[in-house]
C-alpha cells in the first residue's frame, strides 16, 4: 500500500475505518440478538402458558366445554412470538413443530445458526371434569423476533454502506482540493530543475501548504539572486581577463619590444664585428652591456606579468612567505593601519590550490580593509582547526582564516560587491564556507574555513 499516493492513502483509510466500525455495530447487534430472544421467548412462553391455565381453570364449571375450548383454539393462533398446538392422541410436539408454516422463513439459515436461539416447548394437558380433551403444546416462535433483528442489520447495513459512499466521495473531493498545491510545487520544482528563473508559488492551502510554498519561493529567489551573481561575476571576470590581456599585450608591446630589437640589433651588430679583420674590442663590449641590460629588462618584465598571474613564491616558499612579504607591502603603501599576521602553524605543506585560495581570501579581504572600513588596525589569523561540519568530516581538518578590523563595520543589509561574490565562489569551489559578521566592540569580522587533505592534517600536527 506504501506505492499508493496520498490520497488514495487517505480514502483506503477513511473507507477501512467506516467498514470496520459497520462490522463492530453489526456483530454488537448479532451477540446482543441471542439473549434479546431467549428473554422475549421465556416472556412470551410464559404468559401464554398463564392464559391457557386460566381458560382451563374458568370451564372447569362447564357441562359441555367443547365449544368454549374451540373457541379458545381458534383465537390462539393470532398470538406472537409463540406457536400454539392442539396434540392429537400420539403426536409428539415434535411433529408438531415441523409442520410449521416455512413462509415465515425470510431469515438466511446461517444468521439464525449463528445467532443461536432454539425454540423452547411447554406442553398442557387439558383435563375437564375428569375428561381428558388432548393437550395443548406451546412452542417459542424466535423466527419473528429474528427478522427483526435481521430487517435491522440489513437496513443498518444499507445505510452504512451508503453513508460510507457519501463520505468516501466527499473526502476524495476534500483531499484533491487540498492536495492541489503539491501539484504546482511540484509543476514549480520541476521548472526550478529545468533552470528557469522568477519561478514562485501561490501561498494558497493549508498552514503546512503555505509553508512548503513559502520555503519554495524562498529557494526560488535564492538560485535567481545567485544566477544573477554568477552572470555578473562572470560578466566581471571577462571584462578583468580582457583587461589583463590588454594590459600584458600593451607591456609586451611597449617593453619587452625595445628589448628584443635592442638585443637582435646587437646580436646583428656582433656579427659585423666578427666578419671585420680586426674586431673593435671596446665597441663589442659595449654591444654585450647593450645585450645584457635589455636581457635583464625582460626578465624584470616577465618575472612581474608572471607575478600577476600567480602570487610569487607560493609553491617554493609556502603561504606563510607570501603573505609575510604583502603585508610587508601593505605596511610600506598603508603606514596608517597597522596589520598583524598571526600564524602558530606550519603553512608551507598546504596543497597548491587551497594556498593559493586563501591567498586570494586574505589579498581581497584587506583590499576591502583599505577601501572601505575606515580602520586603524586589522589582524590576520591562519590556523589549523578540526572541521564541526559532519558534511565535511571526511577531511578531518580545516584551514581557519579569520580577518578582523576595527572599522565603521558592515551595514545590516550587506550590499554584496563583486570582490566578496568572488571570495565566495572560491571557498565554495573546495567545499569551504564563509561568513561576514559585524563585531561586537566595532568593525568586521571575515570568517572562512577550507577543507584540507591528510597532508594538511600532518602538517598541523608537525
Amino acid at each position: 500500500m506504501w506505492f499508493l499516493s496520498l490520497k488514495a492513502r487517505l480514502s483506503w483509510l477513511i473507507g477501512a475505518v467506516l467498514v470496520a466500525t459497520l462490522l463492530v455495530d453489526i456483530a454488537i447487534l448479532v451477540l446482543h440478538a441471542g439473549p434479546r430472544i431467549r428473554a422475549e421467548d421465556e416472556t412470551s412462553l410464559r404468559l401464554t402458558r398463564e392464559l391457557v391455565l386460566m381458560t382451563v381453570a374458568s370451564i372447569q364449571e362447564t357441562t359441555d366445554p367443547a365449544p368454549a375450548l374451540k373457541r379458545f383454539y381458534e383465537s390462539l393462533g393470532t398470538l406472537r412470538h409463540v406457536d400454539v398446538r392442539v396434540l392429537s392422541a400420539g403426536e409428539s410436539p415434535v411433529e408438531a413443530l415441523a409442520r410449521r408454516p416455512s413462509a415465515e422463513m425470510d431469515v438466511p439459515g446461517w444468521f439464525v445458526e449463528l445467532v443461536d436461539a432454539p425454540p423452547r416447548v411447554s406442553i398442557i394437558p387439558v383435563r375437564v371434569g375428569g375428561v381428558d380433551y388432548g393437550r395443548i403444546a406451546i412452542m417459542s416462535n424466535p423466527l419473528d423476533e429474528l427478522s427483526e433483528i435481521w430487517s435491522d442489520v440489513s437496513w443498518l447495513a444499507l445505510v452504512s454502506l451508503l453513508a460510507t459512499s457519501a463520505i468516501l466521495a466527499i473526502v476524495l473531493v476534500i483531499v484533491r482540493c487540498s492536495l492541489k498545491p503539491f501539484g504546482r510545487m511540484q509543476q514549480a520544482l520541476s521548472e526550478l530543475e529545468a533552470g528557469k528563473s522568477n519561478v514562485r508559488v501561490a501561498l494558497a492551502g493549508a498552514t503546512e501548504f503555505r509553508g512548503i510554498a513559502g520555503a519554495v519561493n524562498s529557494l526560488a529567489a535564492t538560485l535567481d539572486q545567485v544566477k544573477a551573481e554568477n552572470r555578473s561575476l562572470l560578466s566581471e571576470i571577462l571584462r578583468v581577463q580582457d583587461d589583463e590581456r590588454k594590459a600584458i599585450a600593451r607591456d609586451l608591446h611597449d617593453e619587452a619590444g625595445p628589448c628584443l630589437f635592442s638585443i637582435r640589433a646587437g646580436a646583428h651588430a656582433i656579427s659585423e664585428l666578427a666578419e671585420s679583420g680586426a674586431p673593435d674590442l671596446g665597441r663589442l663590449r659595449q654591444i654585450c652591456a647593450n645585450i645584457g641590460k635589455a636581457s635583464e629588462a625582460l626578465q624584470s618584465l616577465i618575472s612581474g606579468l608572471l607575478g600577476r598571474l600567480r602570487p610569487r613564491g607560493l609553491a617554493d616558499f609556502g603561504l606563510g612567505a607570501v603573505l609575510d612579504g604583502l603585508i610587508s607591502s601593505w605596511r610600506i603603501a598603508r603606514p596608517d593601519v597597522a596589520v598583524v599576521l598571526i600564524a602558530p602553524h606550519d603553512l608551507s605543506t598546504l596543497d597548491e590550490q587551497t594556498a593559493s585560495t586563501a591567498y586570494r581570501v586574505v589579498q581581497e579581504a584587506m583590499t576591502n580593509v583599505f577601501r572601505h572600513a575606515g580602520a586603524s588596525r586589522a589582524s590576520i589569523r591562519i590556523e589549523f582547526e578540526p572541521l564541526d561540519s559532519d558534511a565535511e568530516a571526511e577531511c578531518g581538518a580545516a584551514l581557519r582564516i579569520t580577518v578582523e578590523d576595527d572599522g565603521r563595520g558592515v551595514p545590516d543589509r550587506p550590499q554584496m560587491g563583486l570582490g566578496i561574490i568572488g571570495m565566495r565562489e572560491r571557498v565554495q569551489a573546495l567545499g569551504g564556507r564563509l561568513t561576514i559578521e559585524k563585531r561586537a566592540p566595532g568593525g568586521t569580522r571575515l570568517d572562512v574555513s577550507l577543507p584540507i587533505a591528510d597532508d594538511g592534517e600532518s602538517a598541523a600536527e608537525r
